[in-house]
């Protein structure tokens, strides 16, 4: 290190040329001579030497400097913080390549020091340049056949694209043919019907025709029976009254008939599943893990381990060149797959998730089999169930349970909207203490390990901790525009209302004036939940019915409809998402909660529904630790609590 310290202080000079020679030598000196022939600079010591080997070759003084080169320096060689010098020696404890200036004010203390000479030798003997070189060949070849390969994929993904419209076009012409022949069939049997009821009509207009003419006739000879004999008079008197009779049997037997018409019942189910579809099918898009590239060789890496123990360098944030790959979740598989389009499907008995697209093939076209499926959530399954008073003495009305949390030290909370409350529950679900709030809370979701968030009726965000059994109130964030629904995740509050979904920081600053909008009407978005890992943002649309997907950003992912989601302008609809990113959705006038795909696509359950007990859910939530699901409802003073199978 004394030695590269004291070379470092001899090249403080300031100038633009240093000579060949005395660099070679560890000095630093100005340059007077230019060599044209070997392209280096020389002192006038230097200089000397080289005119008596090279006796032939011109050189140029500083009279002729115009003629020298612009910089003997390639700007690579040049430091960055001090610009005209250059980069001699490299400082291995801090593992930065640096020039006599870095070294005197900020590398003074360090004890690995070399000069980038000595390193460049070491390097050389122990063939790291060669071996570098061989690296990055590889490396080459590897790059130029990934390259070759997304290009390959490429087109694949090109004749994918055709195929998939080529398919869609021939399940679109199935469809259509299917459609035509139950059209065909169904005219059919229109006409034939239509062709009865005109016979029929048509033999009772005969009837009539033949009758009417039959008592004319009949009456008419009635008129002029005085003129006859008393035989003939009889006979005439006899037949007319047999024909009135038979006439009177007639009209009797027509009075039974009543009115034919024809009417149309249409086949509502073709119709139902068409509703639920947002495309002909299922879009997926594979990606496979390739398996990631094997070192070059194994003595580089050796090698690279042997050199950065000996400069005691930071060997944990060090690779051989080459590609970074990513280590991958533990949770995830070799492959994912990804889905676009809004689906929804029914669950059958069975449990298992049938392909609405594959279900309408079926319900046309005899023998379609279904289609691809993808891998459902674990779906949450209830069985017995108890029901828990949690109405207190000082409340004025039936309770109207908004929201159900608990923090994570497992203090379970509910709003009471009706009664402008927040109580606090036992493990016996009794009420053990209350806070009084200044207006009708709409929900509250968990701050951390004692404290939650109450978002009330006017616009204001209210921070309830719990301490030794009481509920204390803790701050008030007031908000510049309407609120229904709140949820958190990592310091971020998300806030829906009016038309917008909102994202603050828990102090107050808002981050995202608005991730989500609907200007449709004055009321569109009600309830808001945030998945575990935050990457899902799941918000109810009012006035679609939906339930409406978003990523982190704010990108729309799906809209999802269902019958259940029937809350219609009803702003204390209800979402929910447990621990392990199951998403359960209140239909508050279908008196149901349903369990949906984590992406929001299609429905995977009925959790529980109106036999269950429910009804008018305006709140769930799921005790993992107790495997428990916990239903909050409106104008019911019970909550009802199911045990999970």
């Amino acid at each position: 290190m004394a030695s590269y310290l004291e070379s470092s202080i001899n090249k403080g000079s300031d100038f633009d040329f240093s000579c060949f020679t005395c660099q070679e030598n560890e000095r630093n000196t100005e340059a007077e001579f230019y060599c044209e022939e070997c392209a280096k600079f020389f002192c006038g010591k230097c200089v000397k030497l080289h005119n008596s080997l090279f006796k032939k070759h011109a050189t140029l003084g500083k009279v002729n400097i115009s003629q020298w080169p612009e910089n003997n320096v390639d700007s690579q060689e040049l430091c960055q913080e001090h610009k005209k010098e250059k980069l001699t020696g490299f400082c291995e404890d801090h593992s930065e390549l640096i020039c006599h200036a870095c070294h005197i004010n900020n590398h003074q203390k360090c004890s690995h020091v070399v000069h980038i000479a000595d390193k460049v030798k070491n390097l050389h003997q122990k063939g790291d340049f060669k071996q570098l070189s061989a690296t990055v060949k590889t490396q080459q070849q590897h790059l130029i056949h990934k390259k070759d390969d997304f290009e390959e994929n490429m087109k694949s993904l090109e004749k994918s694209y055709q195929k998939i419209l080529e398919e869609m076009n021939a399940l679109r012409k199935t469809i259509n043919d299917s459609l035509d022949l139950l059209e065909k069939n169904t005219k059919k049997e229109l006409d034939t019907l239509l062709a009865t009821m005109r016979t029929s009509i048509q033999t009772d207009i005969e009837i009539c025709s033949k009758s009417i003419t039959n008592i004319t006739c009949l009456e008419q000879d009635l008129q002029t029976i005085k003129d006859k004999s008393e035989a003939l008079s009889f006979i005439k008197y006899r037949k007319c009254l047999d024909q009135s009779h038979n006439v009177e049997a007639v009209l009797q037997e027509m009075t039974y008939k009543n009115e034919r018409t024809l009417t149309f019942n249409p086949a509502t189910t073709i119709q139902q599943t068409l509703s639920t579809l947002s495309g002909l099918g299922q879009i997926l898009s594979t990606v496979k893990q390739s398996q990631p590239a094997k070192r070059t060789t194994q003595n580089t890496e050796t090698r690279q381990n042997k050199l950065s123990a000996s400069s005691k360098s930071d060997t944990e944030n060090q690779t051989t060149p080459g590609f970074k790959v990513k280590k991958s979740n533990p949770e995830s598989s070799s492959s994912r797959q990804y889905s676009t389009g809004n689906q929804t499907s029914d669950v059958t008995k069975s449990g298992h998730v049938s392909d609405p697209v594959a279900s309408l093939s079926h319900l046309l076209i005899q023998g379609c089999q279904p289609g691809g499926v993808i891998e459902p959530d674990p779906i949450i399954k209830v069985n017995r169930s108890k029901k828990y008073n949690v109405k207190i003495v000082r409340d004025s009305s039936n309770c109207f349970i908004s929201g159900i949390c608990e923090t994570a030290t497992g203090e379970l909370l509910i709003s009471d909207y009706d009664n402008n409350c927040a109580k606090l529950l036992d493990q016996t679900f009794k009420v053990v203490a209350h806070c009084d709030l200044p207006d009708s809370p709409w929900s509250m979701c968990s701050i951390d390990s004692s404290a939650v968030a109450v978002i009330l009726n006017n616009c204001e965000v209210h921070f309830i901790r719990v301490t030794n059994g009481q509920l204390v109130k803790n701050k008030i964030l007031k908000l510049q525009h309407s609120c229904t629904s709140i949820a958190h995740h990592k310091g971020n509050l998300y806030i829906a209302g009016g038309s917008a979904l909102y994202r603050y920081t828990v102090v107050g600053r808002l981050m995202v004036s608005k991730m989500y909008e609907n200007t449709s009407d004055l009321w569109t978005v009600g309830a808001c939940a945030v998945s575990p890992d935050g990457d899902r943002i799941y918000v109810a649309n009012l006035t679609s019915n939906q339930l409406v997907t978003l990523s982190r950003d704010g990108t729309v992912i799906s809209r999802f409809t269902d019958p259940a989601l029937d809350w219609r302008w009803n702003a204390h609809s209800a979402l929910h998402v447990t621990d392990s990113g199951q998403v359960l959705v209140c239909g508050v006038r279908s008196r149901k909660i349903i369990q949906v795909d984590r992406d929001g696509r299609q429905r995977l359950a009925e959790v529980v529904t109106e036999k269950d007990g429910v009804t008018y859910p305006s709140s769930v939530y799921y005790r993992k630790h107790t495997g428990s699901l916990i239903v909050g409802m409106s104008g019911n003073d019970d909550i009802i609590v199911f045990e999970s199978q």
